[in-house]
């Protein structure tokens, strides 16, 4: 294997090559019930020993020039700046908790489903479907949790979190951010000057929507890299179709429909490209083999095992796409309203500094397009279905919790054809590069406005510390506001890191339909703030203060389309509570 010396390309090929299997693996052992962290060590020490032996064998083909060396410094300087202005996002109440906490759990139970007795008794009252108590996992018929979201970013982050704890999702992020980075930087080579390659990369790296969701867990990190990646080397198999680069591509475009269902979209781009490119020539042939095809039925089988197993949440991707067509809304980004959504959205851009980007970039589609070189137009055509959220986001309104939409495939593309714009419209370098600099002082200052602000820093080890008032065998009924912020709740962390029998309370009414003497006790978390709605549902009486508690957390405040439009500024919330013991 490999007796030939090996070139910087095909290097490059090898390690995607590892790092898809890394995620095919834990896909694999997930779906099978058998994910264990020994599995993907040894996977890593094998994969990492390999790729350091052919490095260390091809060095002399493969050494790297100054330019090079540069990029690569500022990927690994642009991670670690990253990373040490984040902190894992592993709180109950929104996606990127959920992502996390599903990610924990495959880790700690080897398998996507799991329960406790105090799921159980609350999939008494409330049956198969969405598990409220719960957010972002639904039950099973057999009163398991299962969870809500796609699997291909959790199983990337549940084998970090095998190895290297809860400092592996911000790793996860980081890796998959490097790997993003060679591939954009990499295509815009091909489209570009190796400098302007550079420069177009660090507006990509330093643009809001890049640093800030870096910060979270949210499935649109890995879908970034997989979009760009699998675009890469479609560019890669256009220039010359060689069957490596066609099943890289495939199984990168494989791997983005298990992590955002927009994957199925940008795959049937690429397949009507592929047949229009090679229908009539001799790669068309050669290439769909039976191992091609073989290739192809397992990923499909995979792909109908995946919907078999979290059907429903496939059911409510469904509801969501039909919902705007059959029921009316106030909410302004339904399609019988696209103008005062696309107006919205351009309002959005412009304060985050990202308008001038997309309307470059489309710019710069335009005058590509009046080439008639598919070519150059490969990148845009394939992300061209995440256009519509532009019409249609689909997601609640709040920014820039709302950008996440737009940060792994419209953004990206507005900056590289920002770039491919002034490359064709300006002559002179001296105006692209003067341009481009103005770009990047931009993009800094948002970088100097948002890069330190962590969400809800320091908020885990206050939820430790009220965690030690609990025994295993207790039930904790954890109020939304316990913490200040429903969308940061404790009942996660308490149950997935400390053990407990956490679960988000919000009807009381349920205290009359489970079983309480199943648990050595029976706990409530509340905030002094909303002890009146416990008053009126007559429970005050039944609660005997035991503990008071108190949190300081620190927040990026939400700010609503239909308020005034400014940047959400740092928030500081003060939060004093009582843990109450139920009699």
């Amino acid at each position: 294997m490999f007796e030939t010396p090996l070139n910087k390309k095909e290097l490059f090929s090898v390690f995607i090559l590892l790092f898809l299997g890394q995620i095919w693996l834990s896909l694999i052992l997930a779906f099978l019930g058998i994910f264990y962290t020994a599995v993907i060590l040894l996977y890593v020490i094998g994969a990492g020993s390999f790729l350091g032996y052919l490095i260390w064998k091809n060095f002399s083909q493969i050494k790297p020039t100054k330019s090079e060396l540069g990029f690569l410094f500022l990927v690994i300087f642009f991670i670690i700046l990253f990373s040490f202005f984040s902190q894992p996002t592993i709180f109950s109440g929104r996606d990127q908790g959920s992502l996390s906490e599903a990610a924990v759990h495959l880790s700690q139970n080897h398998k996507l489903t799991f329960s406790s007795p105090a799921t159980k008794e609350f999939f008494k009252i409330y049956g198969p479907g969405q598990a409220l108590n719960f957010p972002g996992f639904s039950y099973k018929e057999n009163g398991d949790l299962i969870t809500h979201f796609p699997l291909g970013y959790i199983v990337w982050l549940a084998s970090f979190f095998s190895l290297f704890g809860l400092f592996g999702l911000t790793l996860a992020n980081g890796v998959s951010f490097f790997v993003f980075s060679c591939a954009f930087y990499l295509l815009a080579k091909k489209l570009l000057s190796p400098f302007s390659a550079l420069l177009t990369w660090v507006l990509s790296a330093t643009v809001f929507t890049s640093f800030w969701f870096f910060k979270f867990t949210l499935s649109e990190n890995l879908a970034l890299t997989l979009v760009w990646l699998g675009i890469y080397f479609f560019v890669l198999f256009w220039d010359n179709p060689k069957k490596s680069y066609f099943i890289i591509s495939f199984l990168i475009f494989g791997l983005l429909i298990f992590t955002r269902i927009e994957g199925l979209a940008f795959l049937l781009v690429a397949i009507i490209l592929f047949f229009l490119k090679f229908k009539n020539h001799h790669p068309f042939r050669v290439l769909l083999d039976k191992n091609i095809i073989f290739l192809f039925l397992a990923i499909i089988t995979l792909y109908a095992l995946n919907i078999f197993i979290d059907w429903q949440f496939f059911i409510s991707i469904a509801k969501a796409v039909i919902k705007p067509f059959l029921e009316s809304s106030n909410n302004s980004f339904l399609p019988s309203n696209p103008l005062l959504s696309i107006w919205q959205i351009m309002k959005i851009f412009y304060l985050y500094g990202l308008l001038i980007f997309f309307l470059l970039g489309l710019a710069g589609f335009a005058l590509s397009l009046r080439e008639k070189k598919i070519r150059i137009l490969i990148p845009f055509l394939i992300i061209l279905p995440a256009f519509i959220y532009v019409i249609y986001p689909n997601i609640s309104g709040d920014h820039p919790w709302m950008l996440r939409r737009f940060m792994f495939a419209i953004i990206p593309v507005s900056i590289l054809y920002s770039v491919i714009f002034l490359k064709k419209f300006f002559r002179r370098k001296i105006i692209i590069y003067a341009f481009l600099v103005l770009f990047l002082a931009g993009n800094s200052l948002m970088l100097f406005y948002f890069l330190r602000s962590i969400p809800n820093q320091n908020l885990l080890a206050q939820i430790e510390k009220i965690s030690h008032n609990f025994k295993k065998g207790d039930l904790v009924l954890v109020d939304q506001k316990a913490t200040g912020e429903n969308w940061a709740m404790m009942s996660g962390p308490m149950n997935f890191l400390y053990g407990l029998q956490a679960v988000y309370f919000f009807n009381p009414q349920d205290l009359e339909k489970i079983d309480l003497e199943k648990f050595d006790n029976v706990y409530l978390i509340i905030p002094n703030d909303n002890l009146d709605f416990y008053s009126k549902n007559n429970l005050v009486d039944r609660l005997e203060p035991v503990e008071n508690y108190f949190i300081e957390n620190k927040t990026i405040g939400k700010n609503s389309l239909s308020g005034k439009l400014v940047l959400p500024q740092a928030e500081t919330h003060l939060i004093l509570g009582k843990i109450y013991l139920l009699k």
